[in-house]
């Protein structure tokens, strides 16, 4: 039977939940010495309340492997920022380290919420010694969800909605997928669902698609002044990766074409301002300086915390290809790097060489068949838009698609025009209404 350990867990809870829930609730211990007595954690903290009545950094043990309790364990940091314990909780399920823990997430101040940032496996301060990374997959990542959120009902008596931006929204669908049952609502924000490895659809949406063809062929004559410029701004790439003790996977000649490329997707994923462009006649440093203000060199340093992600998605979760179009004449990298670059610039020597579409079909199935309710928002200029939960999904009725035109990878709520913030917000109300 999978998980021992849990099973342990969901005994007591159900028995709490039988004759003494409601007591542990209302003890007069504090919250502090209520969650220190949760099984499984390890350590809580509290901190200062800023805009909540009570903030704790709470480390929960967790297996390295639910599968295999032999594997040991690894402490996992979930920050508890409580407003009242029979509140509504906003469930952040990071997929990253634990960026903004203590903002408030813009759910949270529409409902009064309670809000749980737990910070994702392998990142931050939810290390896991595991230099192979064999266990930063979304079956451990659910399961400590799972494990998180059981122990937390036994404190907080409100409905629960998962939420996420980009990755952390993937780790949301995820999560409802694999338990259908431990959330009332699911919203996210920019949310990949990758079919393969490299999914082409965003490239495809760059060349052809996303904004006016004014603007795409503008962004490609630049990036093909930026390419032409290659041994000088090379050159500037290596001094700036060097001052930052940054380790360059490539020779600078050779990454500066993936560089160019990912600024593009930059461009438009942090909104690209067009007026501010430097003109193709700019020199050397205005356009280098341009370029590295929204995308540095830091995007190719393994070492990096973040980039720990191209792992996982080199395994399981995808990525996109790079659009090429309009600029692969002046390139000098090796096609076969450019076709498996996540195992070129960030995939540790003797990783397998394997993918599996296990997350992508499992979520796909759950969405195509579930009456889970689940809110999808999306920046219309987004390349992640294009390879995520698509309109195929939306019914409109308890799966719901908002798409904000021209918005890009960090659109909210509270971006697009008071009638759809309303009808959102609306939405999320009937479904917390809704019967059990």
């Amino acid at each position: 039977m999978r998980h021992i350990h849990l099973c342990f867990l969901l005994i007591i809870t159900a028995i709490c939940s039988m004759s003494c829930s409601d007591d542990f609730i209302d003890s007069p211990e504090s919250f502090e010495e209520k969650l220190r007595s949760l099984p499984n954690v390890v350590s809580v903290t509290a901190q200062g309340p800023g805009a909540f009545k009570e903030r704790y950094k709470v480390f929960f043990r967790q297996p390295v492997d639910h599968d295999n309790p032999s594997a040991g364990t690894y402490d996992q940091l979930v920050y508890v920022m409580l407003n009242n314990t029979d509140s509504l909780n906003v469930l952040v399920t990071e997929g990253y380290y634990a960026f903004d823990a203590e903002k408030e997430q813009e759910l949270v101040p529409m409902f009064g919420a309670n809000q749980i940032v737990v910070e994702h496996r392998y990142f931050g301060e939810s290390t896991v010694d595991d230099p192979e990374y064999r266990y930063m997959n979304a079956d451990n990542c659910c399961d400590d969800l799972h494990e998180v959120v059981t122990s937390l009902k036994m404190l907080l008596g409100g409905k629960w909605i998962s939420t996420g931006v980009s990755k952390s929204g993937l780790a949301s669908n995820a999560y409802q997928a694999w338990y259908p049952n431990d959330v009332d609502v699911t919203v996210t924000y920019g949310t990949p669902l990758c079919r393969e490895r490299y999914d082409s659809r965003a490239a495809k949406a760059l060349a052809e698609t996303i904004g006016t063809a004014g603007q795409r062929a503008k962004l490609t004559a630049f990036m093909r002044e930026a390419l032409r410029r290659r041994d000088a701004m090379a050159s500037k790439f290596d001094s700036v990766a060097e001052a930052s003790g940054i380790k360059l996977p490539l020779p600078a000649r050779q990454l500066w074409d993936f560089h160019v490329l990912d600024w593009q997707v930059a461009a438009w994923m942090f909104s690209y301002d067009f007026e501010a462009m430097p003109s193709l006649a700019a020199s050397d440093d205005e356009i280098f300086n341009y370029i590295i203000d929204l995308d540095g060199p830091e995007a190719w340093d393994a070492a990096y915390d973040v980039n720990k992600y191209y792992i996982q998605a080199y395994a399981e979760l995808g990525h996109f290809s790079f659009c090429t179009e309009g600029v692969k004449d002046l390139m000098v990298v090796d096609d076969n790097i450019v076709n498996d670059y996540l195992r070129y610039l960030y995939v540790p020597a003797g990783f397998p060489d394997t993918f599996s579409t296990a997350v992508h079909d499992k979520v796909d199935a759950f969405l195509r068949s579930t009456d889970a309710q689940c809110i999808f928002i999306y920046g219309g200029n987004d390349p992640w838009s294009f390879v995520g939960v698509g309109e195929e999904y939306a019914n409109g009725d308890n799966l719901c698609r908002y798409v904000l035109p021209g918005a890009g990878h960090h659109v909210k709520i509270a971006d697009f025009d008071s009638g759809t913030r309303s009808e959102i917000v609306g939405k999320i109300r009937s479904f917390l209404s809704s019967p059990e």
